[in-house]
Parts: structure tokens; C-alpha cells; sequence
């Protein structure tokens, strides 16, 4: 059963110049890092604004003008006629004074590009992009990767990130990795042992398990978290 260790981060896309909203959770139980670092929930943030409001702490307007937008969205959002947007939510958090328990800000974990859910391929790198971490104990190593193909899309659906550890290199049974075979050739998959191999979980049943021997891959790291977008 995977662990329930779950954040919902705001990210910023520099390639279409917008922000987004991704859920990250911890895809396996046997993780080094199964903690979440607290992150406060759209109702959590909604439930004091409509306090503070209650308590006239400040004009509806003075939040729009800090907010960027028109007062009677302010009244939508305590109406529950709209949600509080993506964008706002960190000018929110800040204006109703909610940060102060929240946890040391983690580095931003760099998308060095994708790797096959499927057949092995090789992988595209780069380093331009890069995605919010949901935990500060993240290993420094770690970097992300964007899933194409639908051969893990039980766990994790097409273009979805998944959050891989370089170091944790130990090949467990039911766990998850990226793993290269002799030609540079990636793919990302669960391994399981007698005999040693690749198994798929797809909603595809042509998927097929690939065997391996002890020379013919390399294990580029575990998965340790994975991302999608909300």
C-alpha cells in the first residue's frame, strides 16, 4: 500500500509563463523521506480568510488591491462562487499572516527532461525547468523527470513527474527505479526479483515484463516521489 505522505505545491511553468497547481505524493512505503512538509489546503486558507473577514481585520478592498483584483471577487470566494486561484494563494497566505509555522523552504528540484513509462528509449536531458520540492530533506542529488507512456499509469499517468534519488542505487522487490540497459537505452518501471525483471503497471494489458541479467542494465536511481498536475 503506498504511503499516504501527500502536498499540493504551486509551480511555475517558465515555458508557458503560467502557474499551476501539481499534487506530489510518496509513491512507495520504504522511502528514506516519508514526510511531507505541512502545507496549508485551499480550505485551511479559505476557512481564515472568511475568519478574519468576520472579524473585520481589514476591508474587503484593501485584500482585492493586495490580491490584484476586483472587490467583488473577494465576496465570490467567501461565497464559495469561486476558488481561490493558484497565483494568489501565496499573496493570501502572507496577507492573513499563516506562514509562520510553516516548514524552512527546500531547494527547487531541477527537470532534467523524460523517460519512457514503456519500451526502453533514451532519455532527453535537460536542465532548464525545474519543479518545487514537497520535502526539505530531500536528497541534494535528487532531480525529476517527466513520464511518457502509459506502462506505469496505474502508479503514474503520462506526462506526469516522477522525483528520482541517484545514490539509492539498492534494488528492492516492488519498488520503483529508472533503469538503462547496455545500449544508453531508459525506462522506468518496478523491479521484481526470480528472475530479475522489469514489470510493468499498466491499464494496457500488451505491456510486458523485460528481464534483465546482471550485465546487461544500470540503475540510474529510485523513484521516490511523484507529481501531477492538479
Amino acid at each position: 500500500m503506498m504511503s499516504a505522505a501527500f502536498c499540493m505545491l504551486i509551480y511555475y511553468d517558465n515555458r508557458n509563463s503560467k502557474q499551476e497547481m501539481i499534487t506530489m505524493s510518496v509513491i512507495d512505503p520504504g522511502l528514506r523521506f516519508p514526510q511531507c512538509a505541512v502545507m496549508l489546503s485551499h480550505d485551511e486558507i479559505l476557512a481564515e480568510l472568511k475568519l478574519q473577514v468576520a472579524e473585520k481585520r481589514f476591508t474587503q478592498k484593501a485584500l482585492a488591491d493586495h490580491l490584484g483584483i476586483a472587490p467583488p471577487r473577494i465576496a465570490e470566494m467567501l461565497q464559495g462562487q469561486r476558488r481561490i486561484q493558484p497565483h494568489e494563494l501565496p499573496k493570501l497566505v502572507d496577507w492573513l499572516g499563516m506562514q509562520e509555522d510553516r516548514p524552512p523552504a527546500a531547494r527547487p528540484i531541477p527537470l532534467l527532461g523524460e523517460v519512457p513509462g514503456g519500451n526502453w528509449r533514451e532519455a532527453v536531458r535537460q536542465s532548464r525547468r525545474s519543479i518545487p520540492s514537497p520535502d526539505p530533506s530531500m536528497p541534494s542529488s535528487a532531480y525529476a523527470l517527466r513520464v511518457v507512456g502509459d506502462s506505469m499509469d496505474l502508479h503514474v499517468p503520462d506526462g506526469a513527474m516522477i522525483i528520482v534519488d541517484p545514490a539509492d542505487l539498492d534494488l528492492w522487490p516492488g519498488r520503483f527505479y529508472v533503469v538503462q540497459n547496455a545500449d544508453g537505452e531508459t525506462t522506468f518501471k518496478q523491479y521484481q526479483e526470480s528472475p530479475a525483471r522489469l514489470v510493468p503497471c499498466s491499464s494496457d494489458p500488451s505491456h510486458r515484463e523485460m528481464p534483465i541479467s546482471g550485465g546487461d542494465f544500470r540503475v540510474v536511481g529510485r523513484v521516490i516521489w511523484r507529481a501531477s498536475r492538479m
